[in-house]
């Protein structure tokens, strides 16, 4: 099984790539890695046997031959299209959802105690427990993401290591 992930250095795109190669199945990433938080996000995964990496989806298929059992997930707008071939397999429309490597500006979040308020004020999934779902349902026709709710201190701790990696973009 061979999955192609576009962008696969969007926050989203990177945990659901990282993802697939924890389980051992072969990636092809695209992204045009145009900042230096997807060059950062490339370090974490570029070196994985199991990871290609191409600047655009032309390149890709110039060099890599498509196979029947080839998936393909596209992050558009706020949905992922998961299609196997020509055909579009599926269209999940995200939670918000908040994680490792998020786009703090884009949340209008500038602290760590305003994020910890938006995740409970908003009721975002995190990208976790979003990914876990994802994978386990990935072939099933019903892809539904149960609503969990989580108490303040997982929220907290979760809050906790995004906030770090946010620290860690900001030196770079």
């Amino acid at each position: 099984m061979m999955v192609t992930v576009n962008p696969c250095f969007h926050w989203i795109g990177y945990h659901l790539t990282s993802n697939l190669l924890q389980e051992g199945i072969e990636v092809i990433g695209i992204d045009p890695i145009v900042d230096a938080k997807s060059d950062l996000l490339y370090m974490y995964v570029g070196r994985n046997s199991n990871f290609q990496h191409f600047f655009q989806r032309s390149d890709k298929e110039n060099h890599v031959q498509q196979s029947n059992d080839e998936w393909e997930v596209d992050l558009v707008d706020d949905g992922l299209l998961v299609r196997q071939g020509d055909k579009e397999r599926n269209w999940i429309e995200l939670p918000l959802l908040y994680g490792e490597w998020m786009d703090l500006q884009r949340a209008g979040v500038q602290e760590k105690d305003e994020l910890v308020q938006w995740v409970i004020d908003h009721q975002a999934t995190y990208i976790g427990t979003f990914m876990e779902t994802f994978l386990e349902r990935f072939f099933d026709q019903s892809l539904r993401i149960e609503e969990r709710v989580e108490d303040k201190d997982t929220i907290t701790e979760r809050v906790d290591a995004l906030w770090r990696c946010e620290q860690l973009i900001r030196k770079i």
